[in-house]
């Protein structure tokens, strides 16, 4: 048997022996069969086998935790919380929360006498973790658990109802939003400070007795199973809180293309933080989805999402009288708002139409629309960047320039490419053209805009370029199976064409890997919002769950992170440190080919478009492998109790 075990690994290891750069970092026996294993965003190691549930040191190989009673695990029992240090597991109707780096259960919804769930909530400034349902006898449970040590610090019988939001509010206090009432907790006791009915229709069913209590119970059976929009707001320095939500006007219109369109109304109301009170006789209704808001100096700014029929317009913080336009109806507006820019001179603002983009400037001290007209623009923006006399914006589909002050873009065409295909480096932005299939150069300090290369770019295999990346000594472009190169002078380094496997599944593993970095980098850019969204959609395609974990990565680990008090810091710090070495970059990246019958993990040169190494993994269709695409590792289940670590530097 050892004969033939050492037989299989030298076939194994074989191919990589023409590649000194790929080198075996570690093989290591488990007890039992693996089942499959996890690279997660933070970068930690996880295997599921037959007789339990491990944490694998990535350097070493060596199980730094285990739990038996997580064996024999199918892979959609395990999911990674985004903006968190934890994973769920869910068995048998319990759920399990772990902490990825030690493998401690934070949460056992059996063990806190919870028999369904309906929501839970992280609360780092607290060290809590808050999870909301009902107990064994169907009455409502909320209890309260230490992050730290998995320990209950109380539980709450109160009957809430549906929990819309949960907040830390400072000074170890909570806020609780549900549908008919506000509560604000202490967060250490869970005593309850004040409890507050959130508008005026709810204190008129309060009074209305057993028929009110029936009535709130129908509108929780309603309301169970939909997804509540609801937004939470509180100035610096303010008592006042504000709750902004939306709701379906009416019913969807089918028009004659047979889309529908569904109208709705967004809601707006303040409270007085001290006991929970109604600031505003009246809430504030406007037409329009949920969309952006603004606290300025005379009132509180709202940009909302109304197609065609928008209106913006600044309310009174203490009367919600509006304050702009013909007897403070607000200003008219080209579009739903769904994005601004403050540009210290006033406010760029970003709205569409059903097919339409446009940009506009507000001037907020005198509420007026700067622009004579909208200026359009193709594809949602998702990114701005302010140059000396103008602002550069770039969207899903194009790139221009806007002069603010005369409302007129500098290109008569614009750059036809996306934010994953542009790329800033010593003062000029590197751009895709996907019309000319050309690079174009921007100079930022003259907006000049240039060609860099004079041949059109093809890829084969009917694939498009997907990422631009400027290195130290030219351009390089890639798709999963095509690279090229360009110099700075313009000229072609470098095109190859790597065949791809049959199987699609091969590269669902690489595929995370690979997005998961690019949503590292997302995080630095300039178009933060626009790369991160490129790389979630190629992961939802695949894994829904794993998109969502992509599209948090960036700006929540670097915000918690720095919670120096949370128990998750060090967490968080470690995923600021994997931010930080993408920064670095790499002369490298993996692409999955295939070689003869088997399938291989490629190391192509950036630098030469040349393979520098390989990974043979087999004819398996479902190989058991995950890759960590920020530290160059590969895990691979080599036989069913083996795993390898494979380095790629």
């Amino acid at each position: 048997m050892t004969t033939f075990k050492s037989f299989f690994i030298f076939a194994i290891l074989c191919p990589l022996m023409h590649f000194a750069q790929v080198e075996v970092k570690w093989n290591k026996e488990l007890p039992t069969d693996i089942l499959w294993q996890e690279v997660t965003a933070l970068g930690n190691l996880i295997v599921s086998s037959r007789e339990g549930l491990m944490g694998v040191e990535t350097e070493t190989g060596e199980i730094t935790w285990s739990s038996r009673a997580l064996g024999n695990l199918g892979r959609t029992a395990f999911e990674e919380l985004p903006q968190s240090p934890f994973f769920t597991i869910t068995t048998n109707n319990t759920l399990h929360m772990i902490d990825q780096f030690s493998g401690k259960e934070v949460f056992n919804s059996a063990n806190a006498g919870l028999q369904e769930i309906s929501s839970y909530y992280l609360l780092y400034d607290s060290d809590a973790i808050l999870v909301a349902g009902t107990d064994r006898n169907g009455e409502p449970l909320m209890v309260s658990v230490k992050m730290s040590d998995g320990s209950q610090s109380w539980s709450l019988n109160e009957k809430f109802g549906r929990i819309v939001a949960a907040n830390e509010l400072g000074n170890e206090e909570l806020l609780i939003v549900t549908l008919f009432n506000n509560y604000k907790l202490n967060a250490d006791s869970g005593e309850i400070i004040w409890k507050n009915t959130n508008s005026k229709e709810a204190a008129q069913i309060d009074k209305m007795g057993a028929f009110g209590a029936l009535l709130k119970k129908a509108a929780e059976n309603v309301s169970k199973d939909m997804d509540i929009q609801l937004d939470y707001y509180k100035p610096e320095e303010s008592d006042v809180f504000y709750l902004g939500s939306q709701q379906e006007r009416q019913s969807g219109m089918t028009t004659s293309s047979g889309t529908t369109t569904i109208n709705y109304t967004n809601h707006y109301n303040a409270y007085n933080i001290n006991d929970g009170s109604l600031v505003w006789n009246e809430e504030l209704e406007l037409n329009g989805a949920l969309g952006q808001v603004s606290f300025l100096e005379k009132g509180l700014l709202v940009l909302p999402d109304d197609g065609n029929r928008t209106k913006i317009n600044l309310f009174d913080y203490q009367t919600r009288e509006g304050l702009w336009g013909k007897k403070g109806r607000g200003i008219a507006i080209k579009g739903g708002v769904y994005d601004y820019l403050d540009s210290g001179d006033g406010m760029l603002l970003v709205s569409r139409t059903a097919n339409k983009d446009f940009l506009n400037f507000l001037n907020p001290t005198e509420g007026v629309i700067t622009f004579e007209k909208p200026v359009k623009v193709d594809g949602t923006v998702v990114g701005i960047v302010p140059l000396s006399n103008s602002i550069l914006y770039i969207t899903t589909t194009s790139m221009n320039i806007l002069d603010q002050h005369a409302g007129t873009l500098k290109w008569k065409k614009s750059i036809q490419t996306s934010p994953s295909l542009t790329a800033e480096y010593e003062g000029k932005i590197y751009a895709y053209d996907y019309k000319s299939s050309l690079v174009k150069v921007v100079d930022m300090a003259t907006e000049e805009l240039s060609d860099l290369s004079q041949v059109e770019l093809q890829f084969q295999g009917k694939e498009s370029p997907r990422k631009l990346e400027v290195m130290e000594d030219g351009i390089f472009i890639h798709s999963d199976q095509n690279v090229a190169k360009y110099n700075f002078d313009g000229s072609l380094s470098f095109q190859k064409y790597y065949d791809a496997p049959r199987e699609s599944g091969w590269k669902r593993a690489l595929l995370y890997a690979s997005s998961v970095r690019a949503a590292y980098i997302g995080a630095t850019s300039y178009y933060i919002s626009g790369a991160m969204a490129a790389a979630q959609d190629d992961v939802r395609q695949e894994d829904a769950l794993a998109g969502e974990v992509v599209a948090q990565v960036g700006n929540a680990y670097g915000e918690l992170g720095n919670a120096a008090s949370s128990y998750a810091a060090t967490a968080f710090k470690q995923a600021n440190a994997r931010l930080k070495a993408t920064k670095a970059g790499r002369d490298f990246m993996f692409i999955m080919s295939k070689k003869e019958k088997d399938v291989v993990l490629l190391k192509v040169s950036k630098i030469t478009g040349e393979v520098e190494g390989e990974i043979n993994l087999g004819k398996d269709r479902e190989p058991i492998y995950a890759i960590d695409d920020i530290t160059g590792q590969l895990y691979y289940r080599t036989t069913d109790k083996e795993l390898t670590s494979y380095l790629v530097r």
